[in-house]
């Protein structure tokens, strides 16, 4: 997993749960929102540069109501909840110290389940099945 100025090796759920809790944590000290990559064990070291760069999941957490997932995988695409209302403009995300302004469509998705995102990828390494997806544009 990387975020803004961290990375954190984890390969069981719960070591997921405990990195998650602390980025939460982290935002909160903060007062802002980070997105998160979440690769596969093993690729830590690649960039999405790198021919083999595999597939993954992007998670934006740290706001109290809102989240973000989107699936940097083949067909690409984000996650959302059906019954959920678009997310507010101008909701401001951290990566790597740039700014992100998610689209209020992306953020169809409560913090809990982008977290749980997370935690299924990294138990599965696919995209997660628990949301819809609305595919790239």
């Amino acid at each position: 997993m990387i975020w803004t100025g961290e990375s954190r090796t984890v390969a069981t759920v719960a070591e997921v749960d405990i990195a998650l809790d602390g980025i939460a944590a982290q935002a909160a000290d903060a007062v802002r929102s980070f997105v998160v990559t979440v690769l596969p064990a093993g690729s830590e070291h690649l960039s999405s540069f790198d021919e083999d760069f595999p597939d993954c999941l992007e998670v934006g957490l740290g706001h109290p109501d809102r989240a973000f997932v989107r699936w940097m995988g083949d067909g690409g695409g984000y996650g959302y909840k059906p019954y959920r209302e678009p997310g507010p403009t101008e909701l401001r995300f951290d990566y790597g110290g740039h700014p992100v302004y998610p689209e209020p469509n992306e953020l169809r998705v409560s913090p809990i389940h982008a977290r749980r995102a997370g935690t299924e990828f990294i138990a599965t390494c696919k995209r997660p099945t628990h949301l819809h997806w609305q595919p790239a544009e």
